[in-house]
């Protein structure tokens, strides 16, 4: 692949280790149900060897990494660091429950073979080697007990023959888990070059012409992929260009079409992330859905940021100082899932901007209120 490919092959790849990053975080809540149910066990004989406060403390450091990697992913979820949360999290849950006796030592081989599916070699081989660390410093500080179980062996002995067998195993699986991480990113390639062919096939027809942006057609399918199915309640924006008409009246199209397609940069660089669509609705009027934002002091302060860089725009000619913005907004209530009603209430709250004078913001309730 050139340079290009290489890029966007990256940018698919993050978006696939997000994906995974969703469903460990799942994992990691389901695992702290297992002190619970050893304390069960316990509690019926099943386990002489464990008492309730192993399973105590291994309830509160699942939970513990559980909460950690959730509140992780709400903040920062392009962060590497939340696989290594996820993945250490469950290798340390795993060693504190070993030297506590509760016999799942082949369990060091779920958190290698587990990293497999972020599709990275290097997360696979990190992980292997720190697995394989705790399982010997696990192996030694339980020597003693498990060679306190037998008469025929002591604590060294009993550590190295271990060891001896659990490195082969170790080995073995580090073989075949290179061999599966090869054929998940052959796997992986096919599914972007696959999806690359169809987004160039669609692309022309979602793309306006002039600006570069999305355009109307694409809005929906945009709706539809953040809110619909994804299931977030963000917001959605309509913003217009004031008088645009006098600066194509006074100084041509085609001076028009410049100040159009600084005001989509403006907009590129207001408002920026994997998930914010932004699209051309037509003539001088531009549409963006911003999932993430949830409050209406986000979007404010949003808002602000757009006026005072447009404000920048509009200084930097003469000829743009006649220009201004009126910005409606509005939010995607819960379990909706029609764009058209989003969009006809932040159209309104525009409507308003406009009869109030322009060169203003307001974010549609129930009773609009100017911002």
């Amino acid at each position: 692949m050139d340079d290009i490919s290489k890029l966007h092959f990256e940018y698919f790849l993050r978006n696939h280790e997000k994906r995974v990053n969703h469903f460990f975080g799942y994992v990691l809540w389901f695992c702290c149900l297992v002190g619970p149910a050893i304390a069960v066990g316990v509690l019926l004989g099943a386990f002489p060897d464990v008492t309730l406060s192993s399973c105590l403390q291994t309830l509160l450091i699942a939970l513990t990494f559980a909460g950690g990697h959730a509140i992780l992913y709400k903040k920062i979820p392009e962060s590497a660091v939340i696989k290594y949360v996820g993945l250490f999290g469950t290798l340390f849950t795993i060693y504190t429950m070993c030297i506590d006796h509760i016999g799942i030592y082949l369990s060091y081989f779920f958190v290698p073979m587990t990293s497999l599916l972020y599709c990275r070699r290097r997360t696979f081989l990190s992980v292997c080697g720190v697995s394989y660390v705790v399982l010997l410093i696990c192996n030694w500080q339980i020597s003693d007990y498990m060679a306190g179980l037998r008469s025929d062996i002591d604590a060294v002995p009993w550590f190295v023959g271990i060891v001896g067998g659990e490195t082969i195993e170790f080995l073995i699986m580090m073989v075949s888990g290179l061999f599966i991480n090869k054929v998940m990113q052959e796997y992986l390639h096919t599914m972007y070059s696959n999806e690359l062919t169809i987004n160039k096939n669609e692309i022309a027809s979602y793309t306006d012409e002039l600006t570069g942006l999305w355009n109307r057609r694409y809005m929906e399918k945009a709706f539809d992929k953040y809110i619909v199915v994804q299931k977030n309640l963000g917001a959605m924006m309509v913003v217009d260009l004031d008088f645009f008409k006098k600066i194509n009246d006074d100084y041509g199209h085609l001076e028009g079409d410049k100040i159009l397609k600084r005001l989509c940069e403006t907009l590129r660089n207001t408002f920026f992330g994997d998930n914010v669509s932004i699209c051309r609705f037509g003539g001088d009027e531009f549409v963006l859905l911003l999932p993430s934002v949830q409050t209406f002091s986000e979007l404010s302060v949003s808002i602000s940021k757009l006026f005072a860089k447009a404000d920048e725009l509009f200084s930097s000619d003469p000829k743009y100082s006649v220009l201004s913005l009126s910005v409606g907004a509005a939010f995607v209530k819960e379990e909706e899932v029609n764009f058209e009603k989003v969009f006809d209430r932040a159209d309104k709250a525009l409507l308003q901007v406009k009869r109030s004078g322009r060169n203003a913001f307001q974010i549609y309730v129930d009773e609009p209120e100017n911002s």
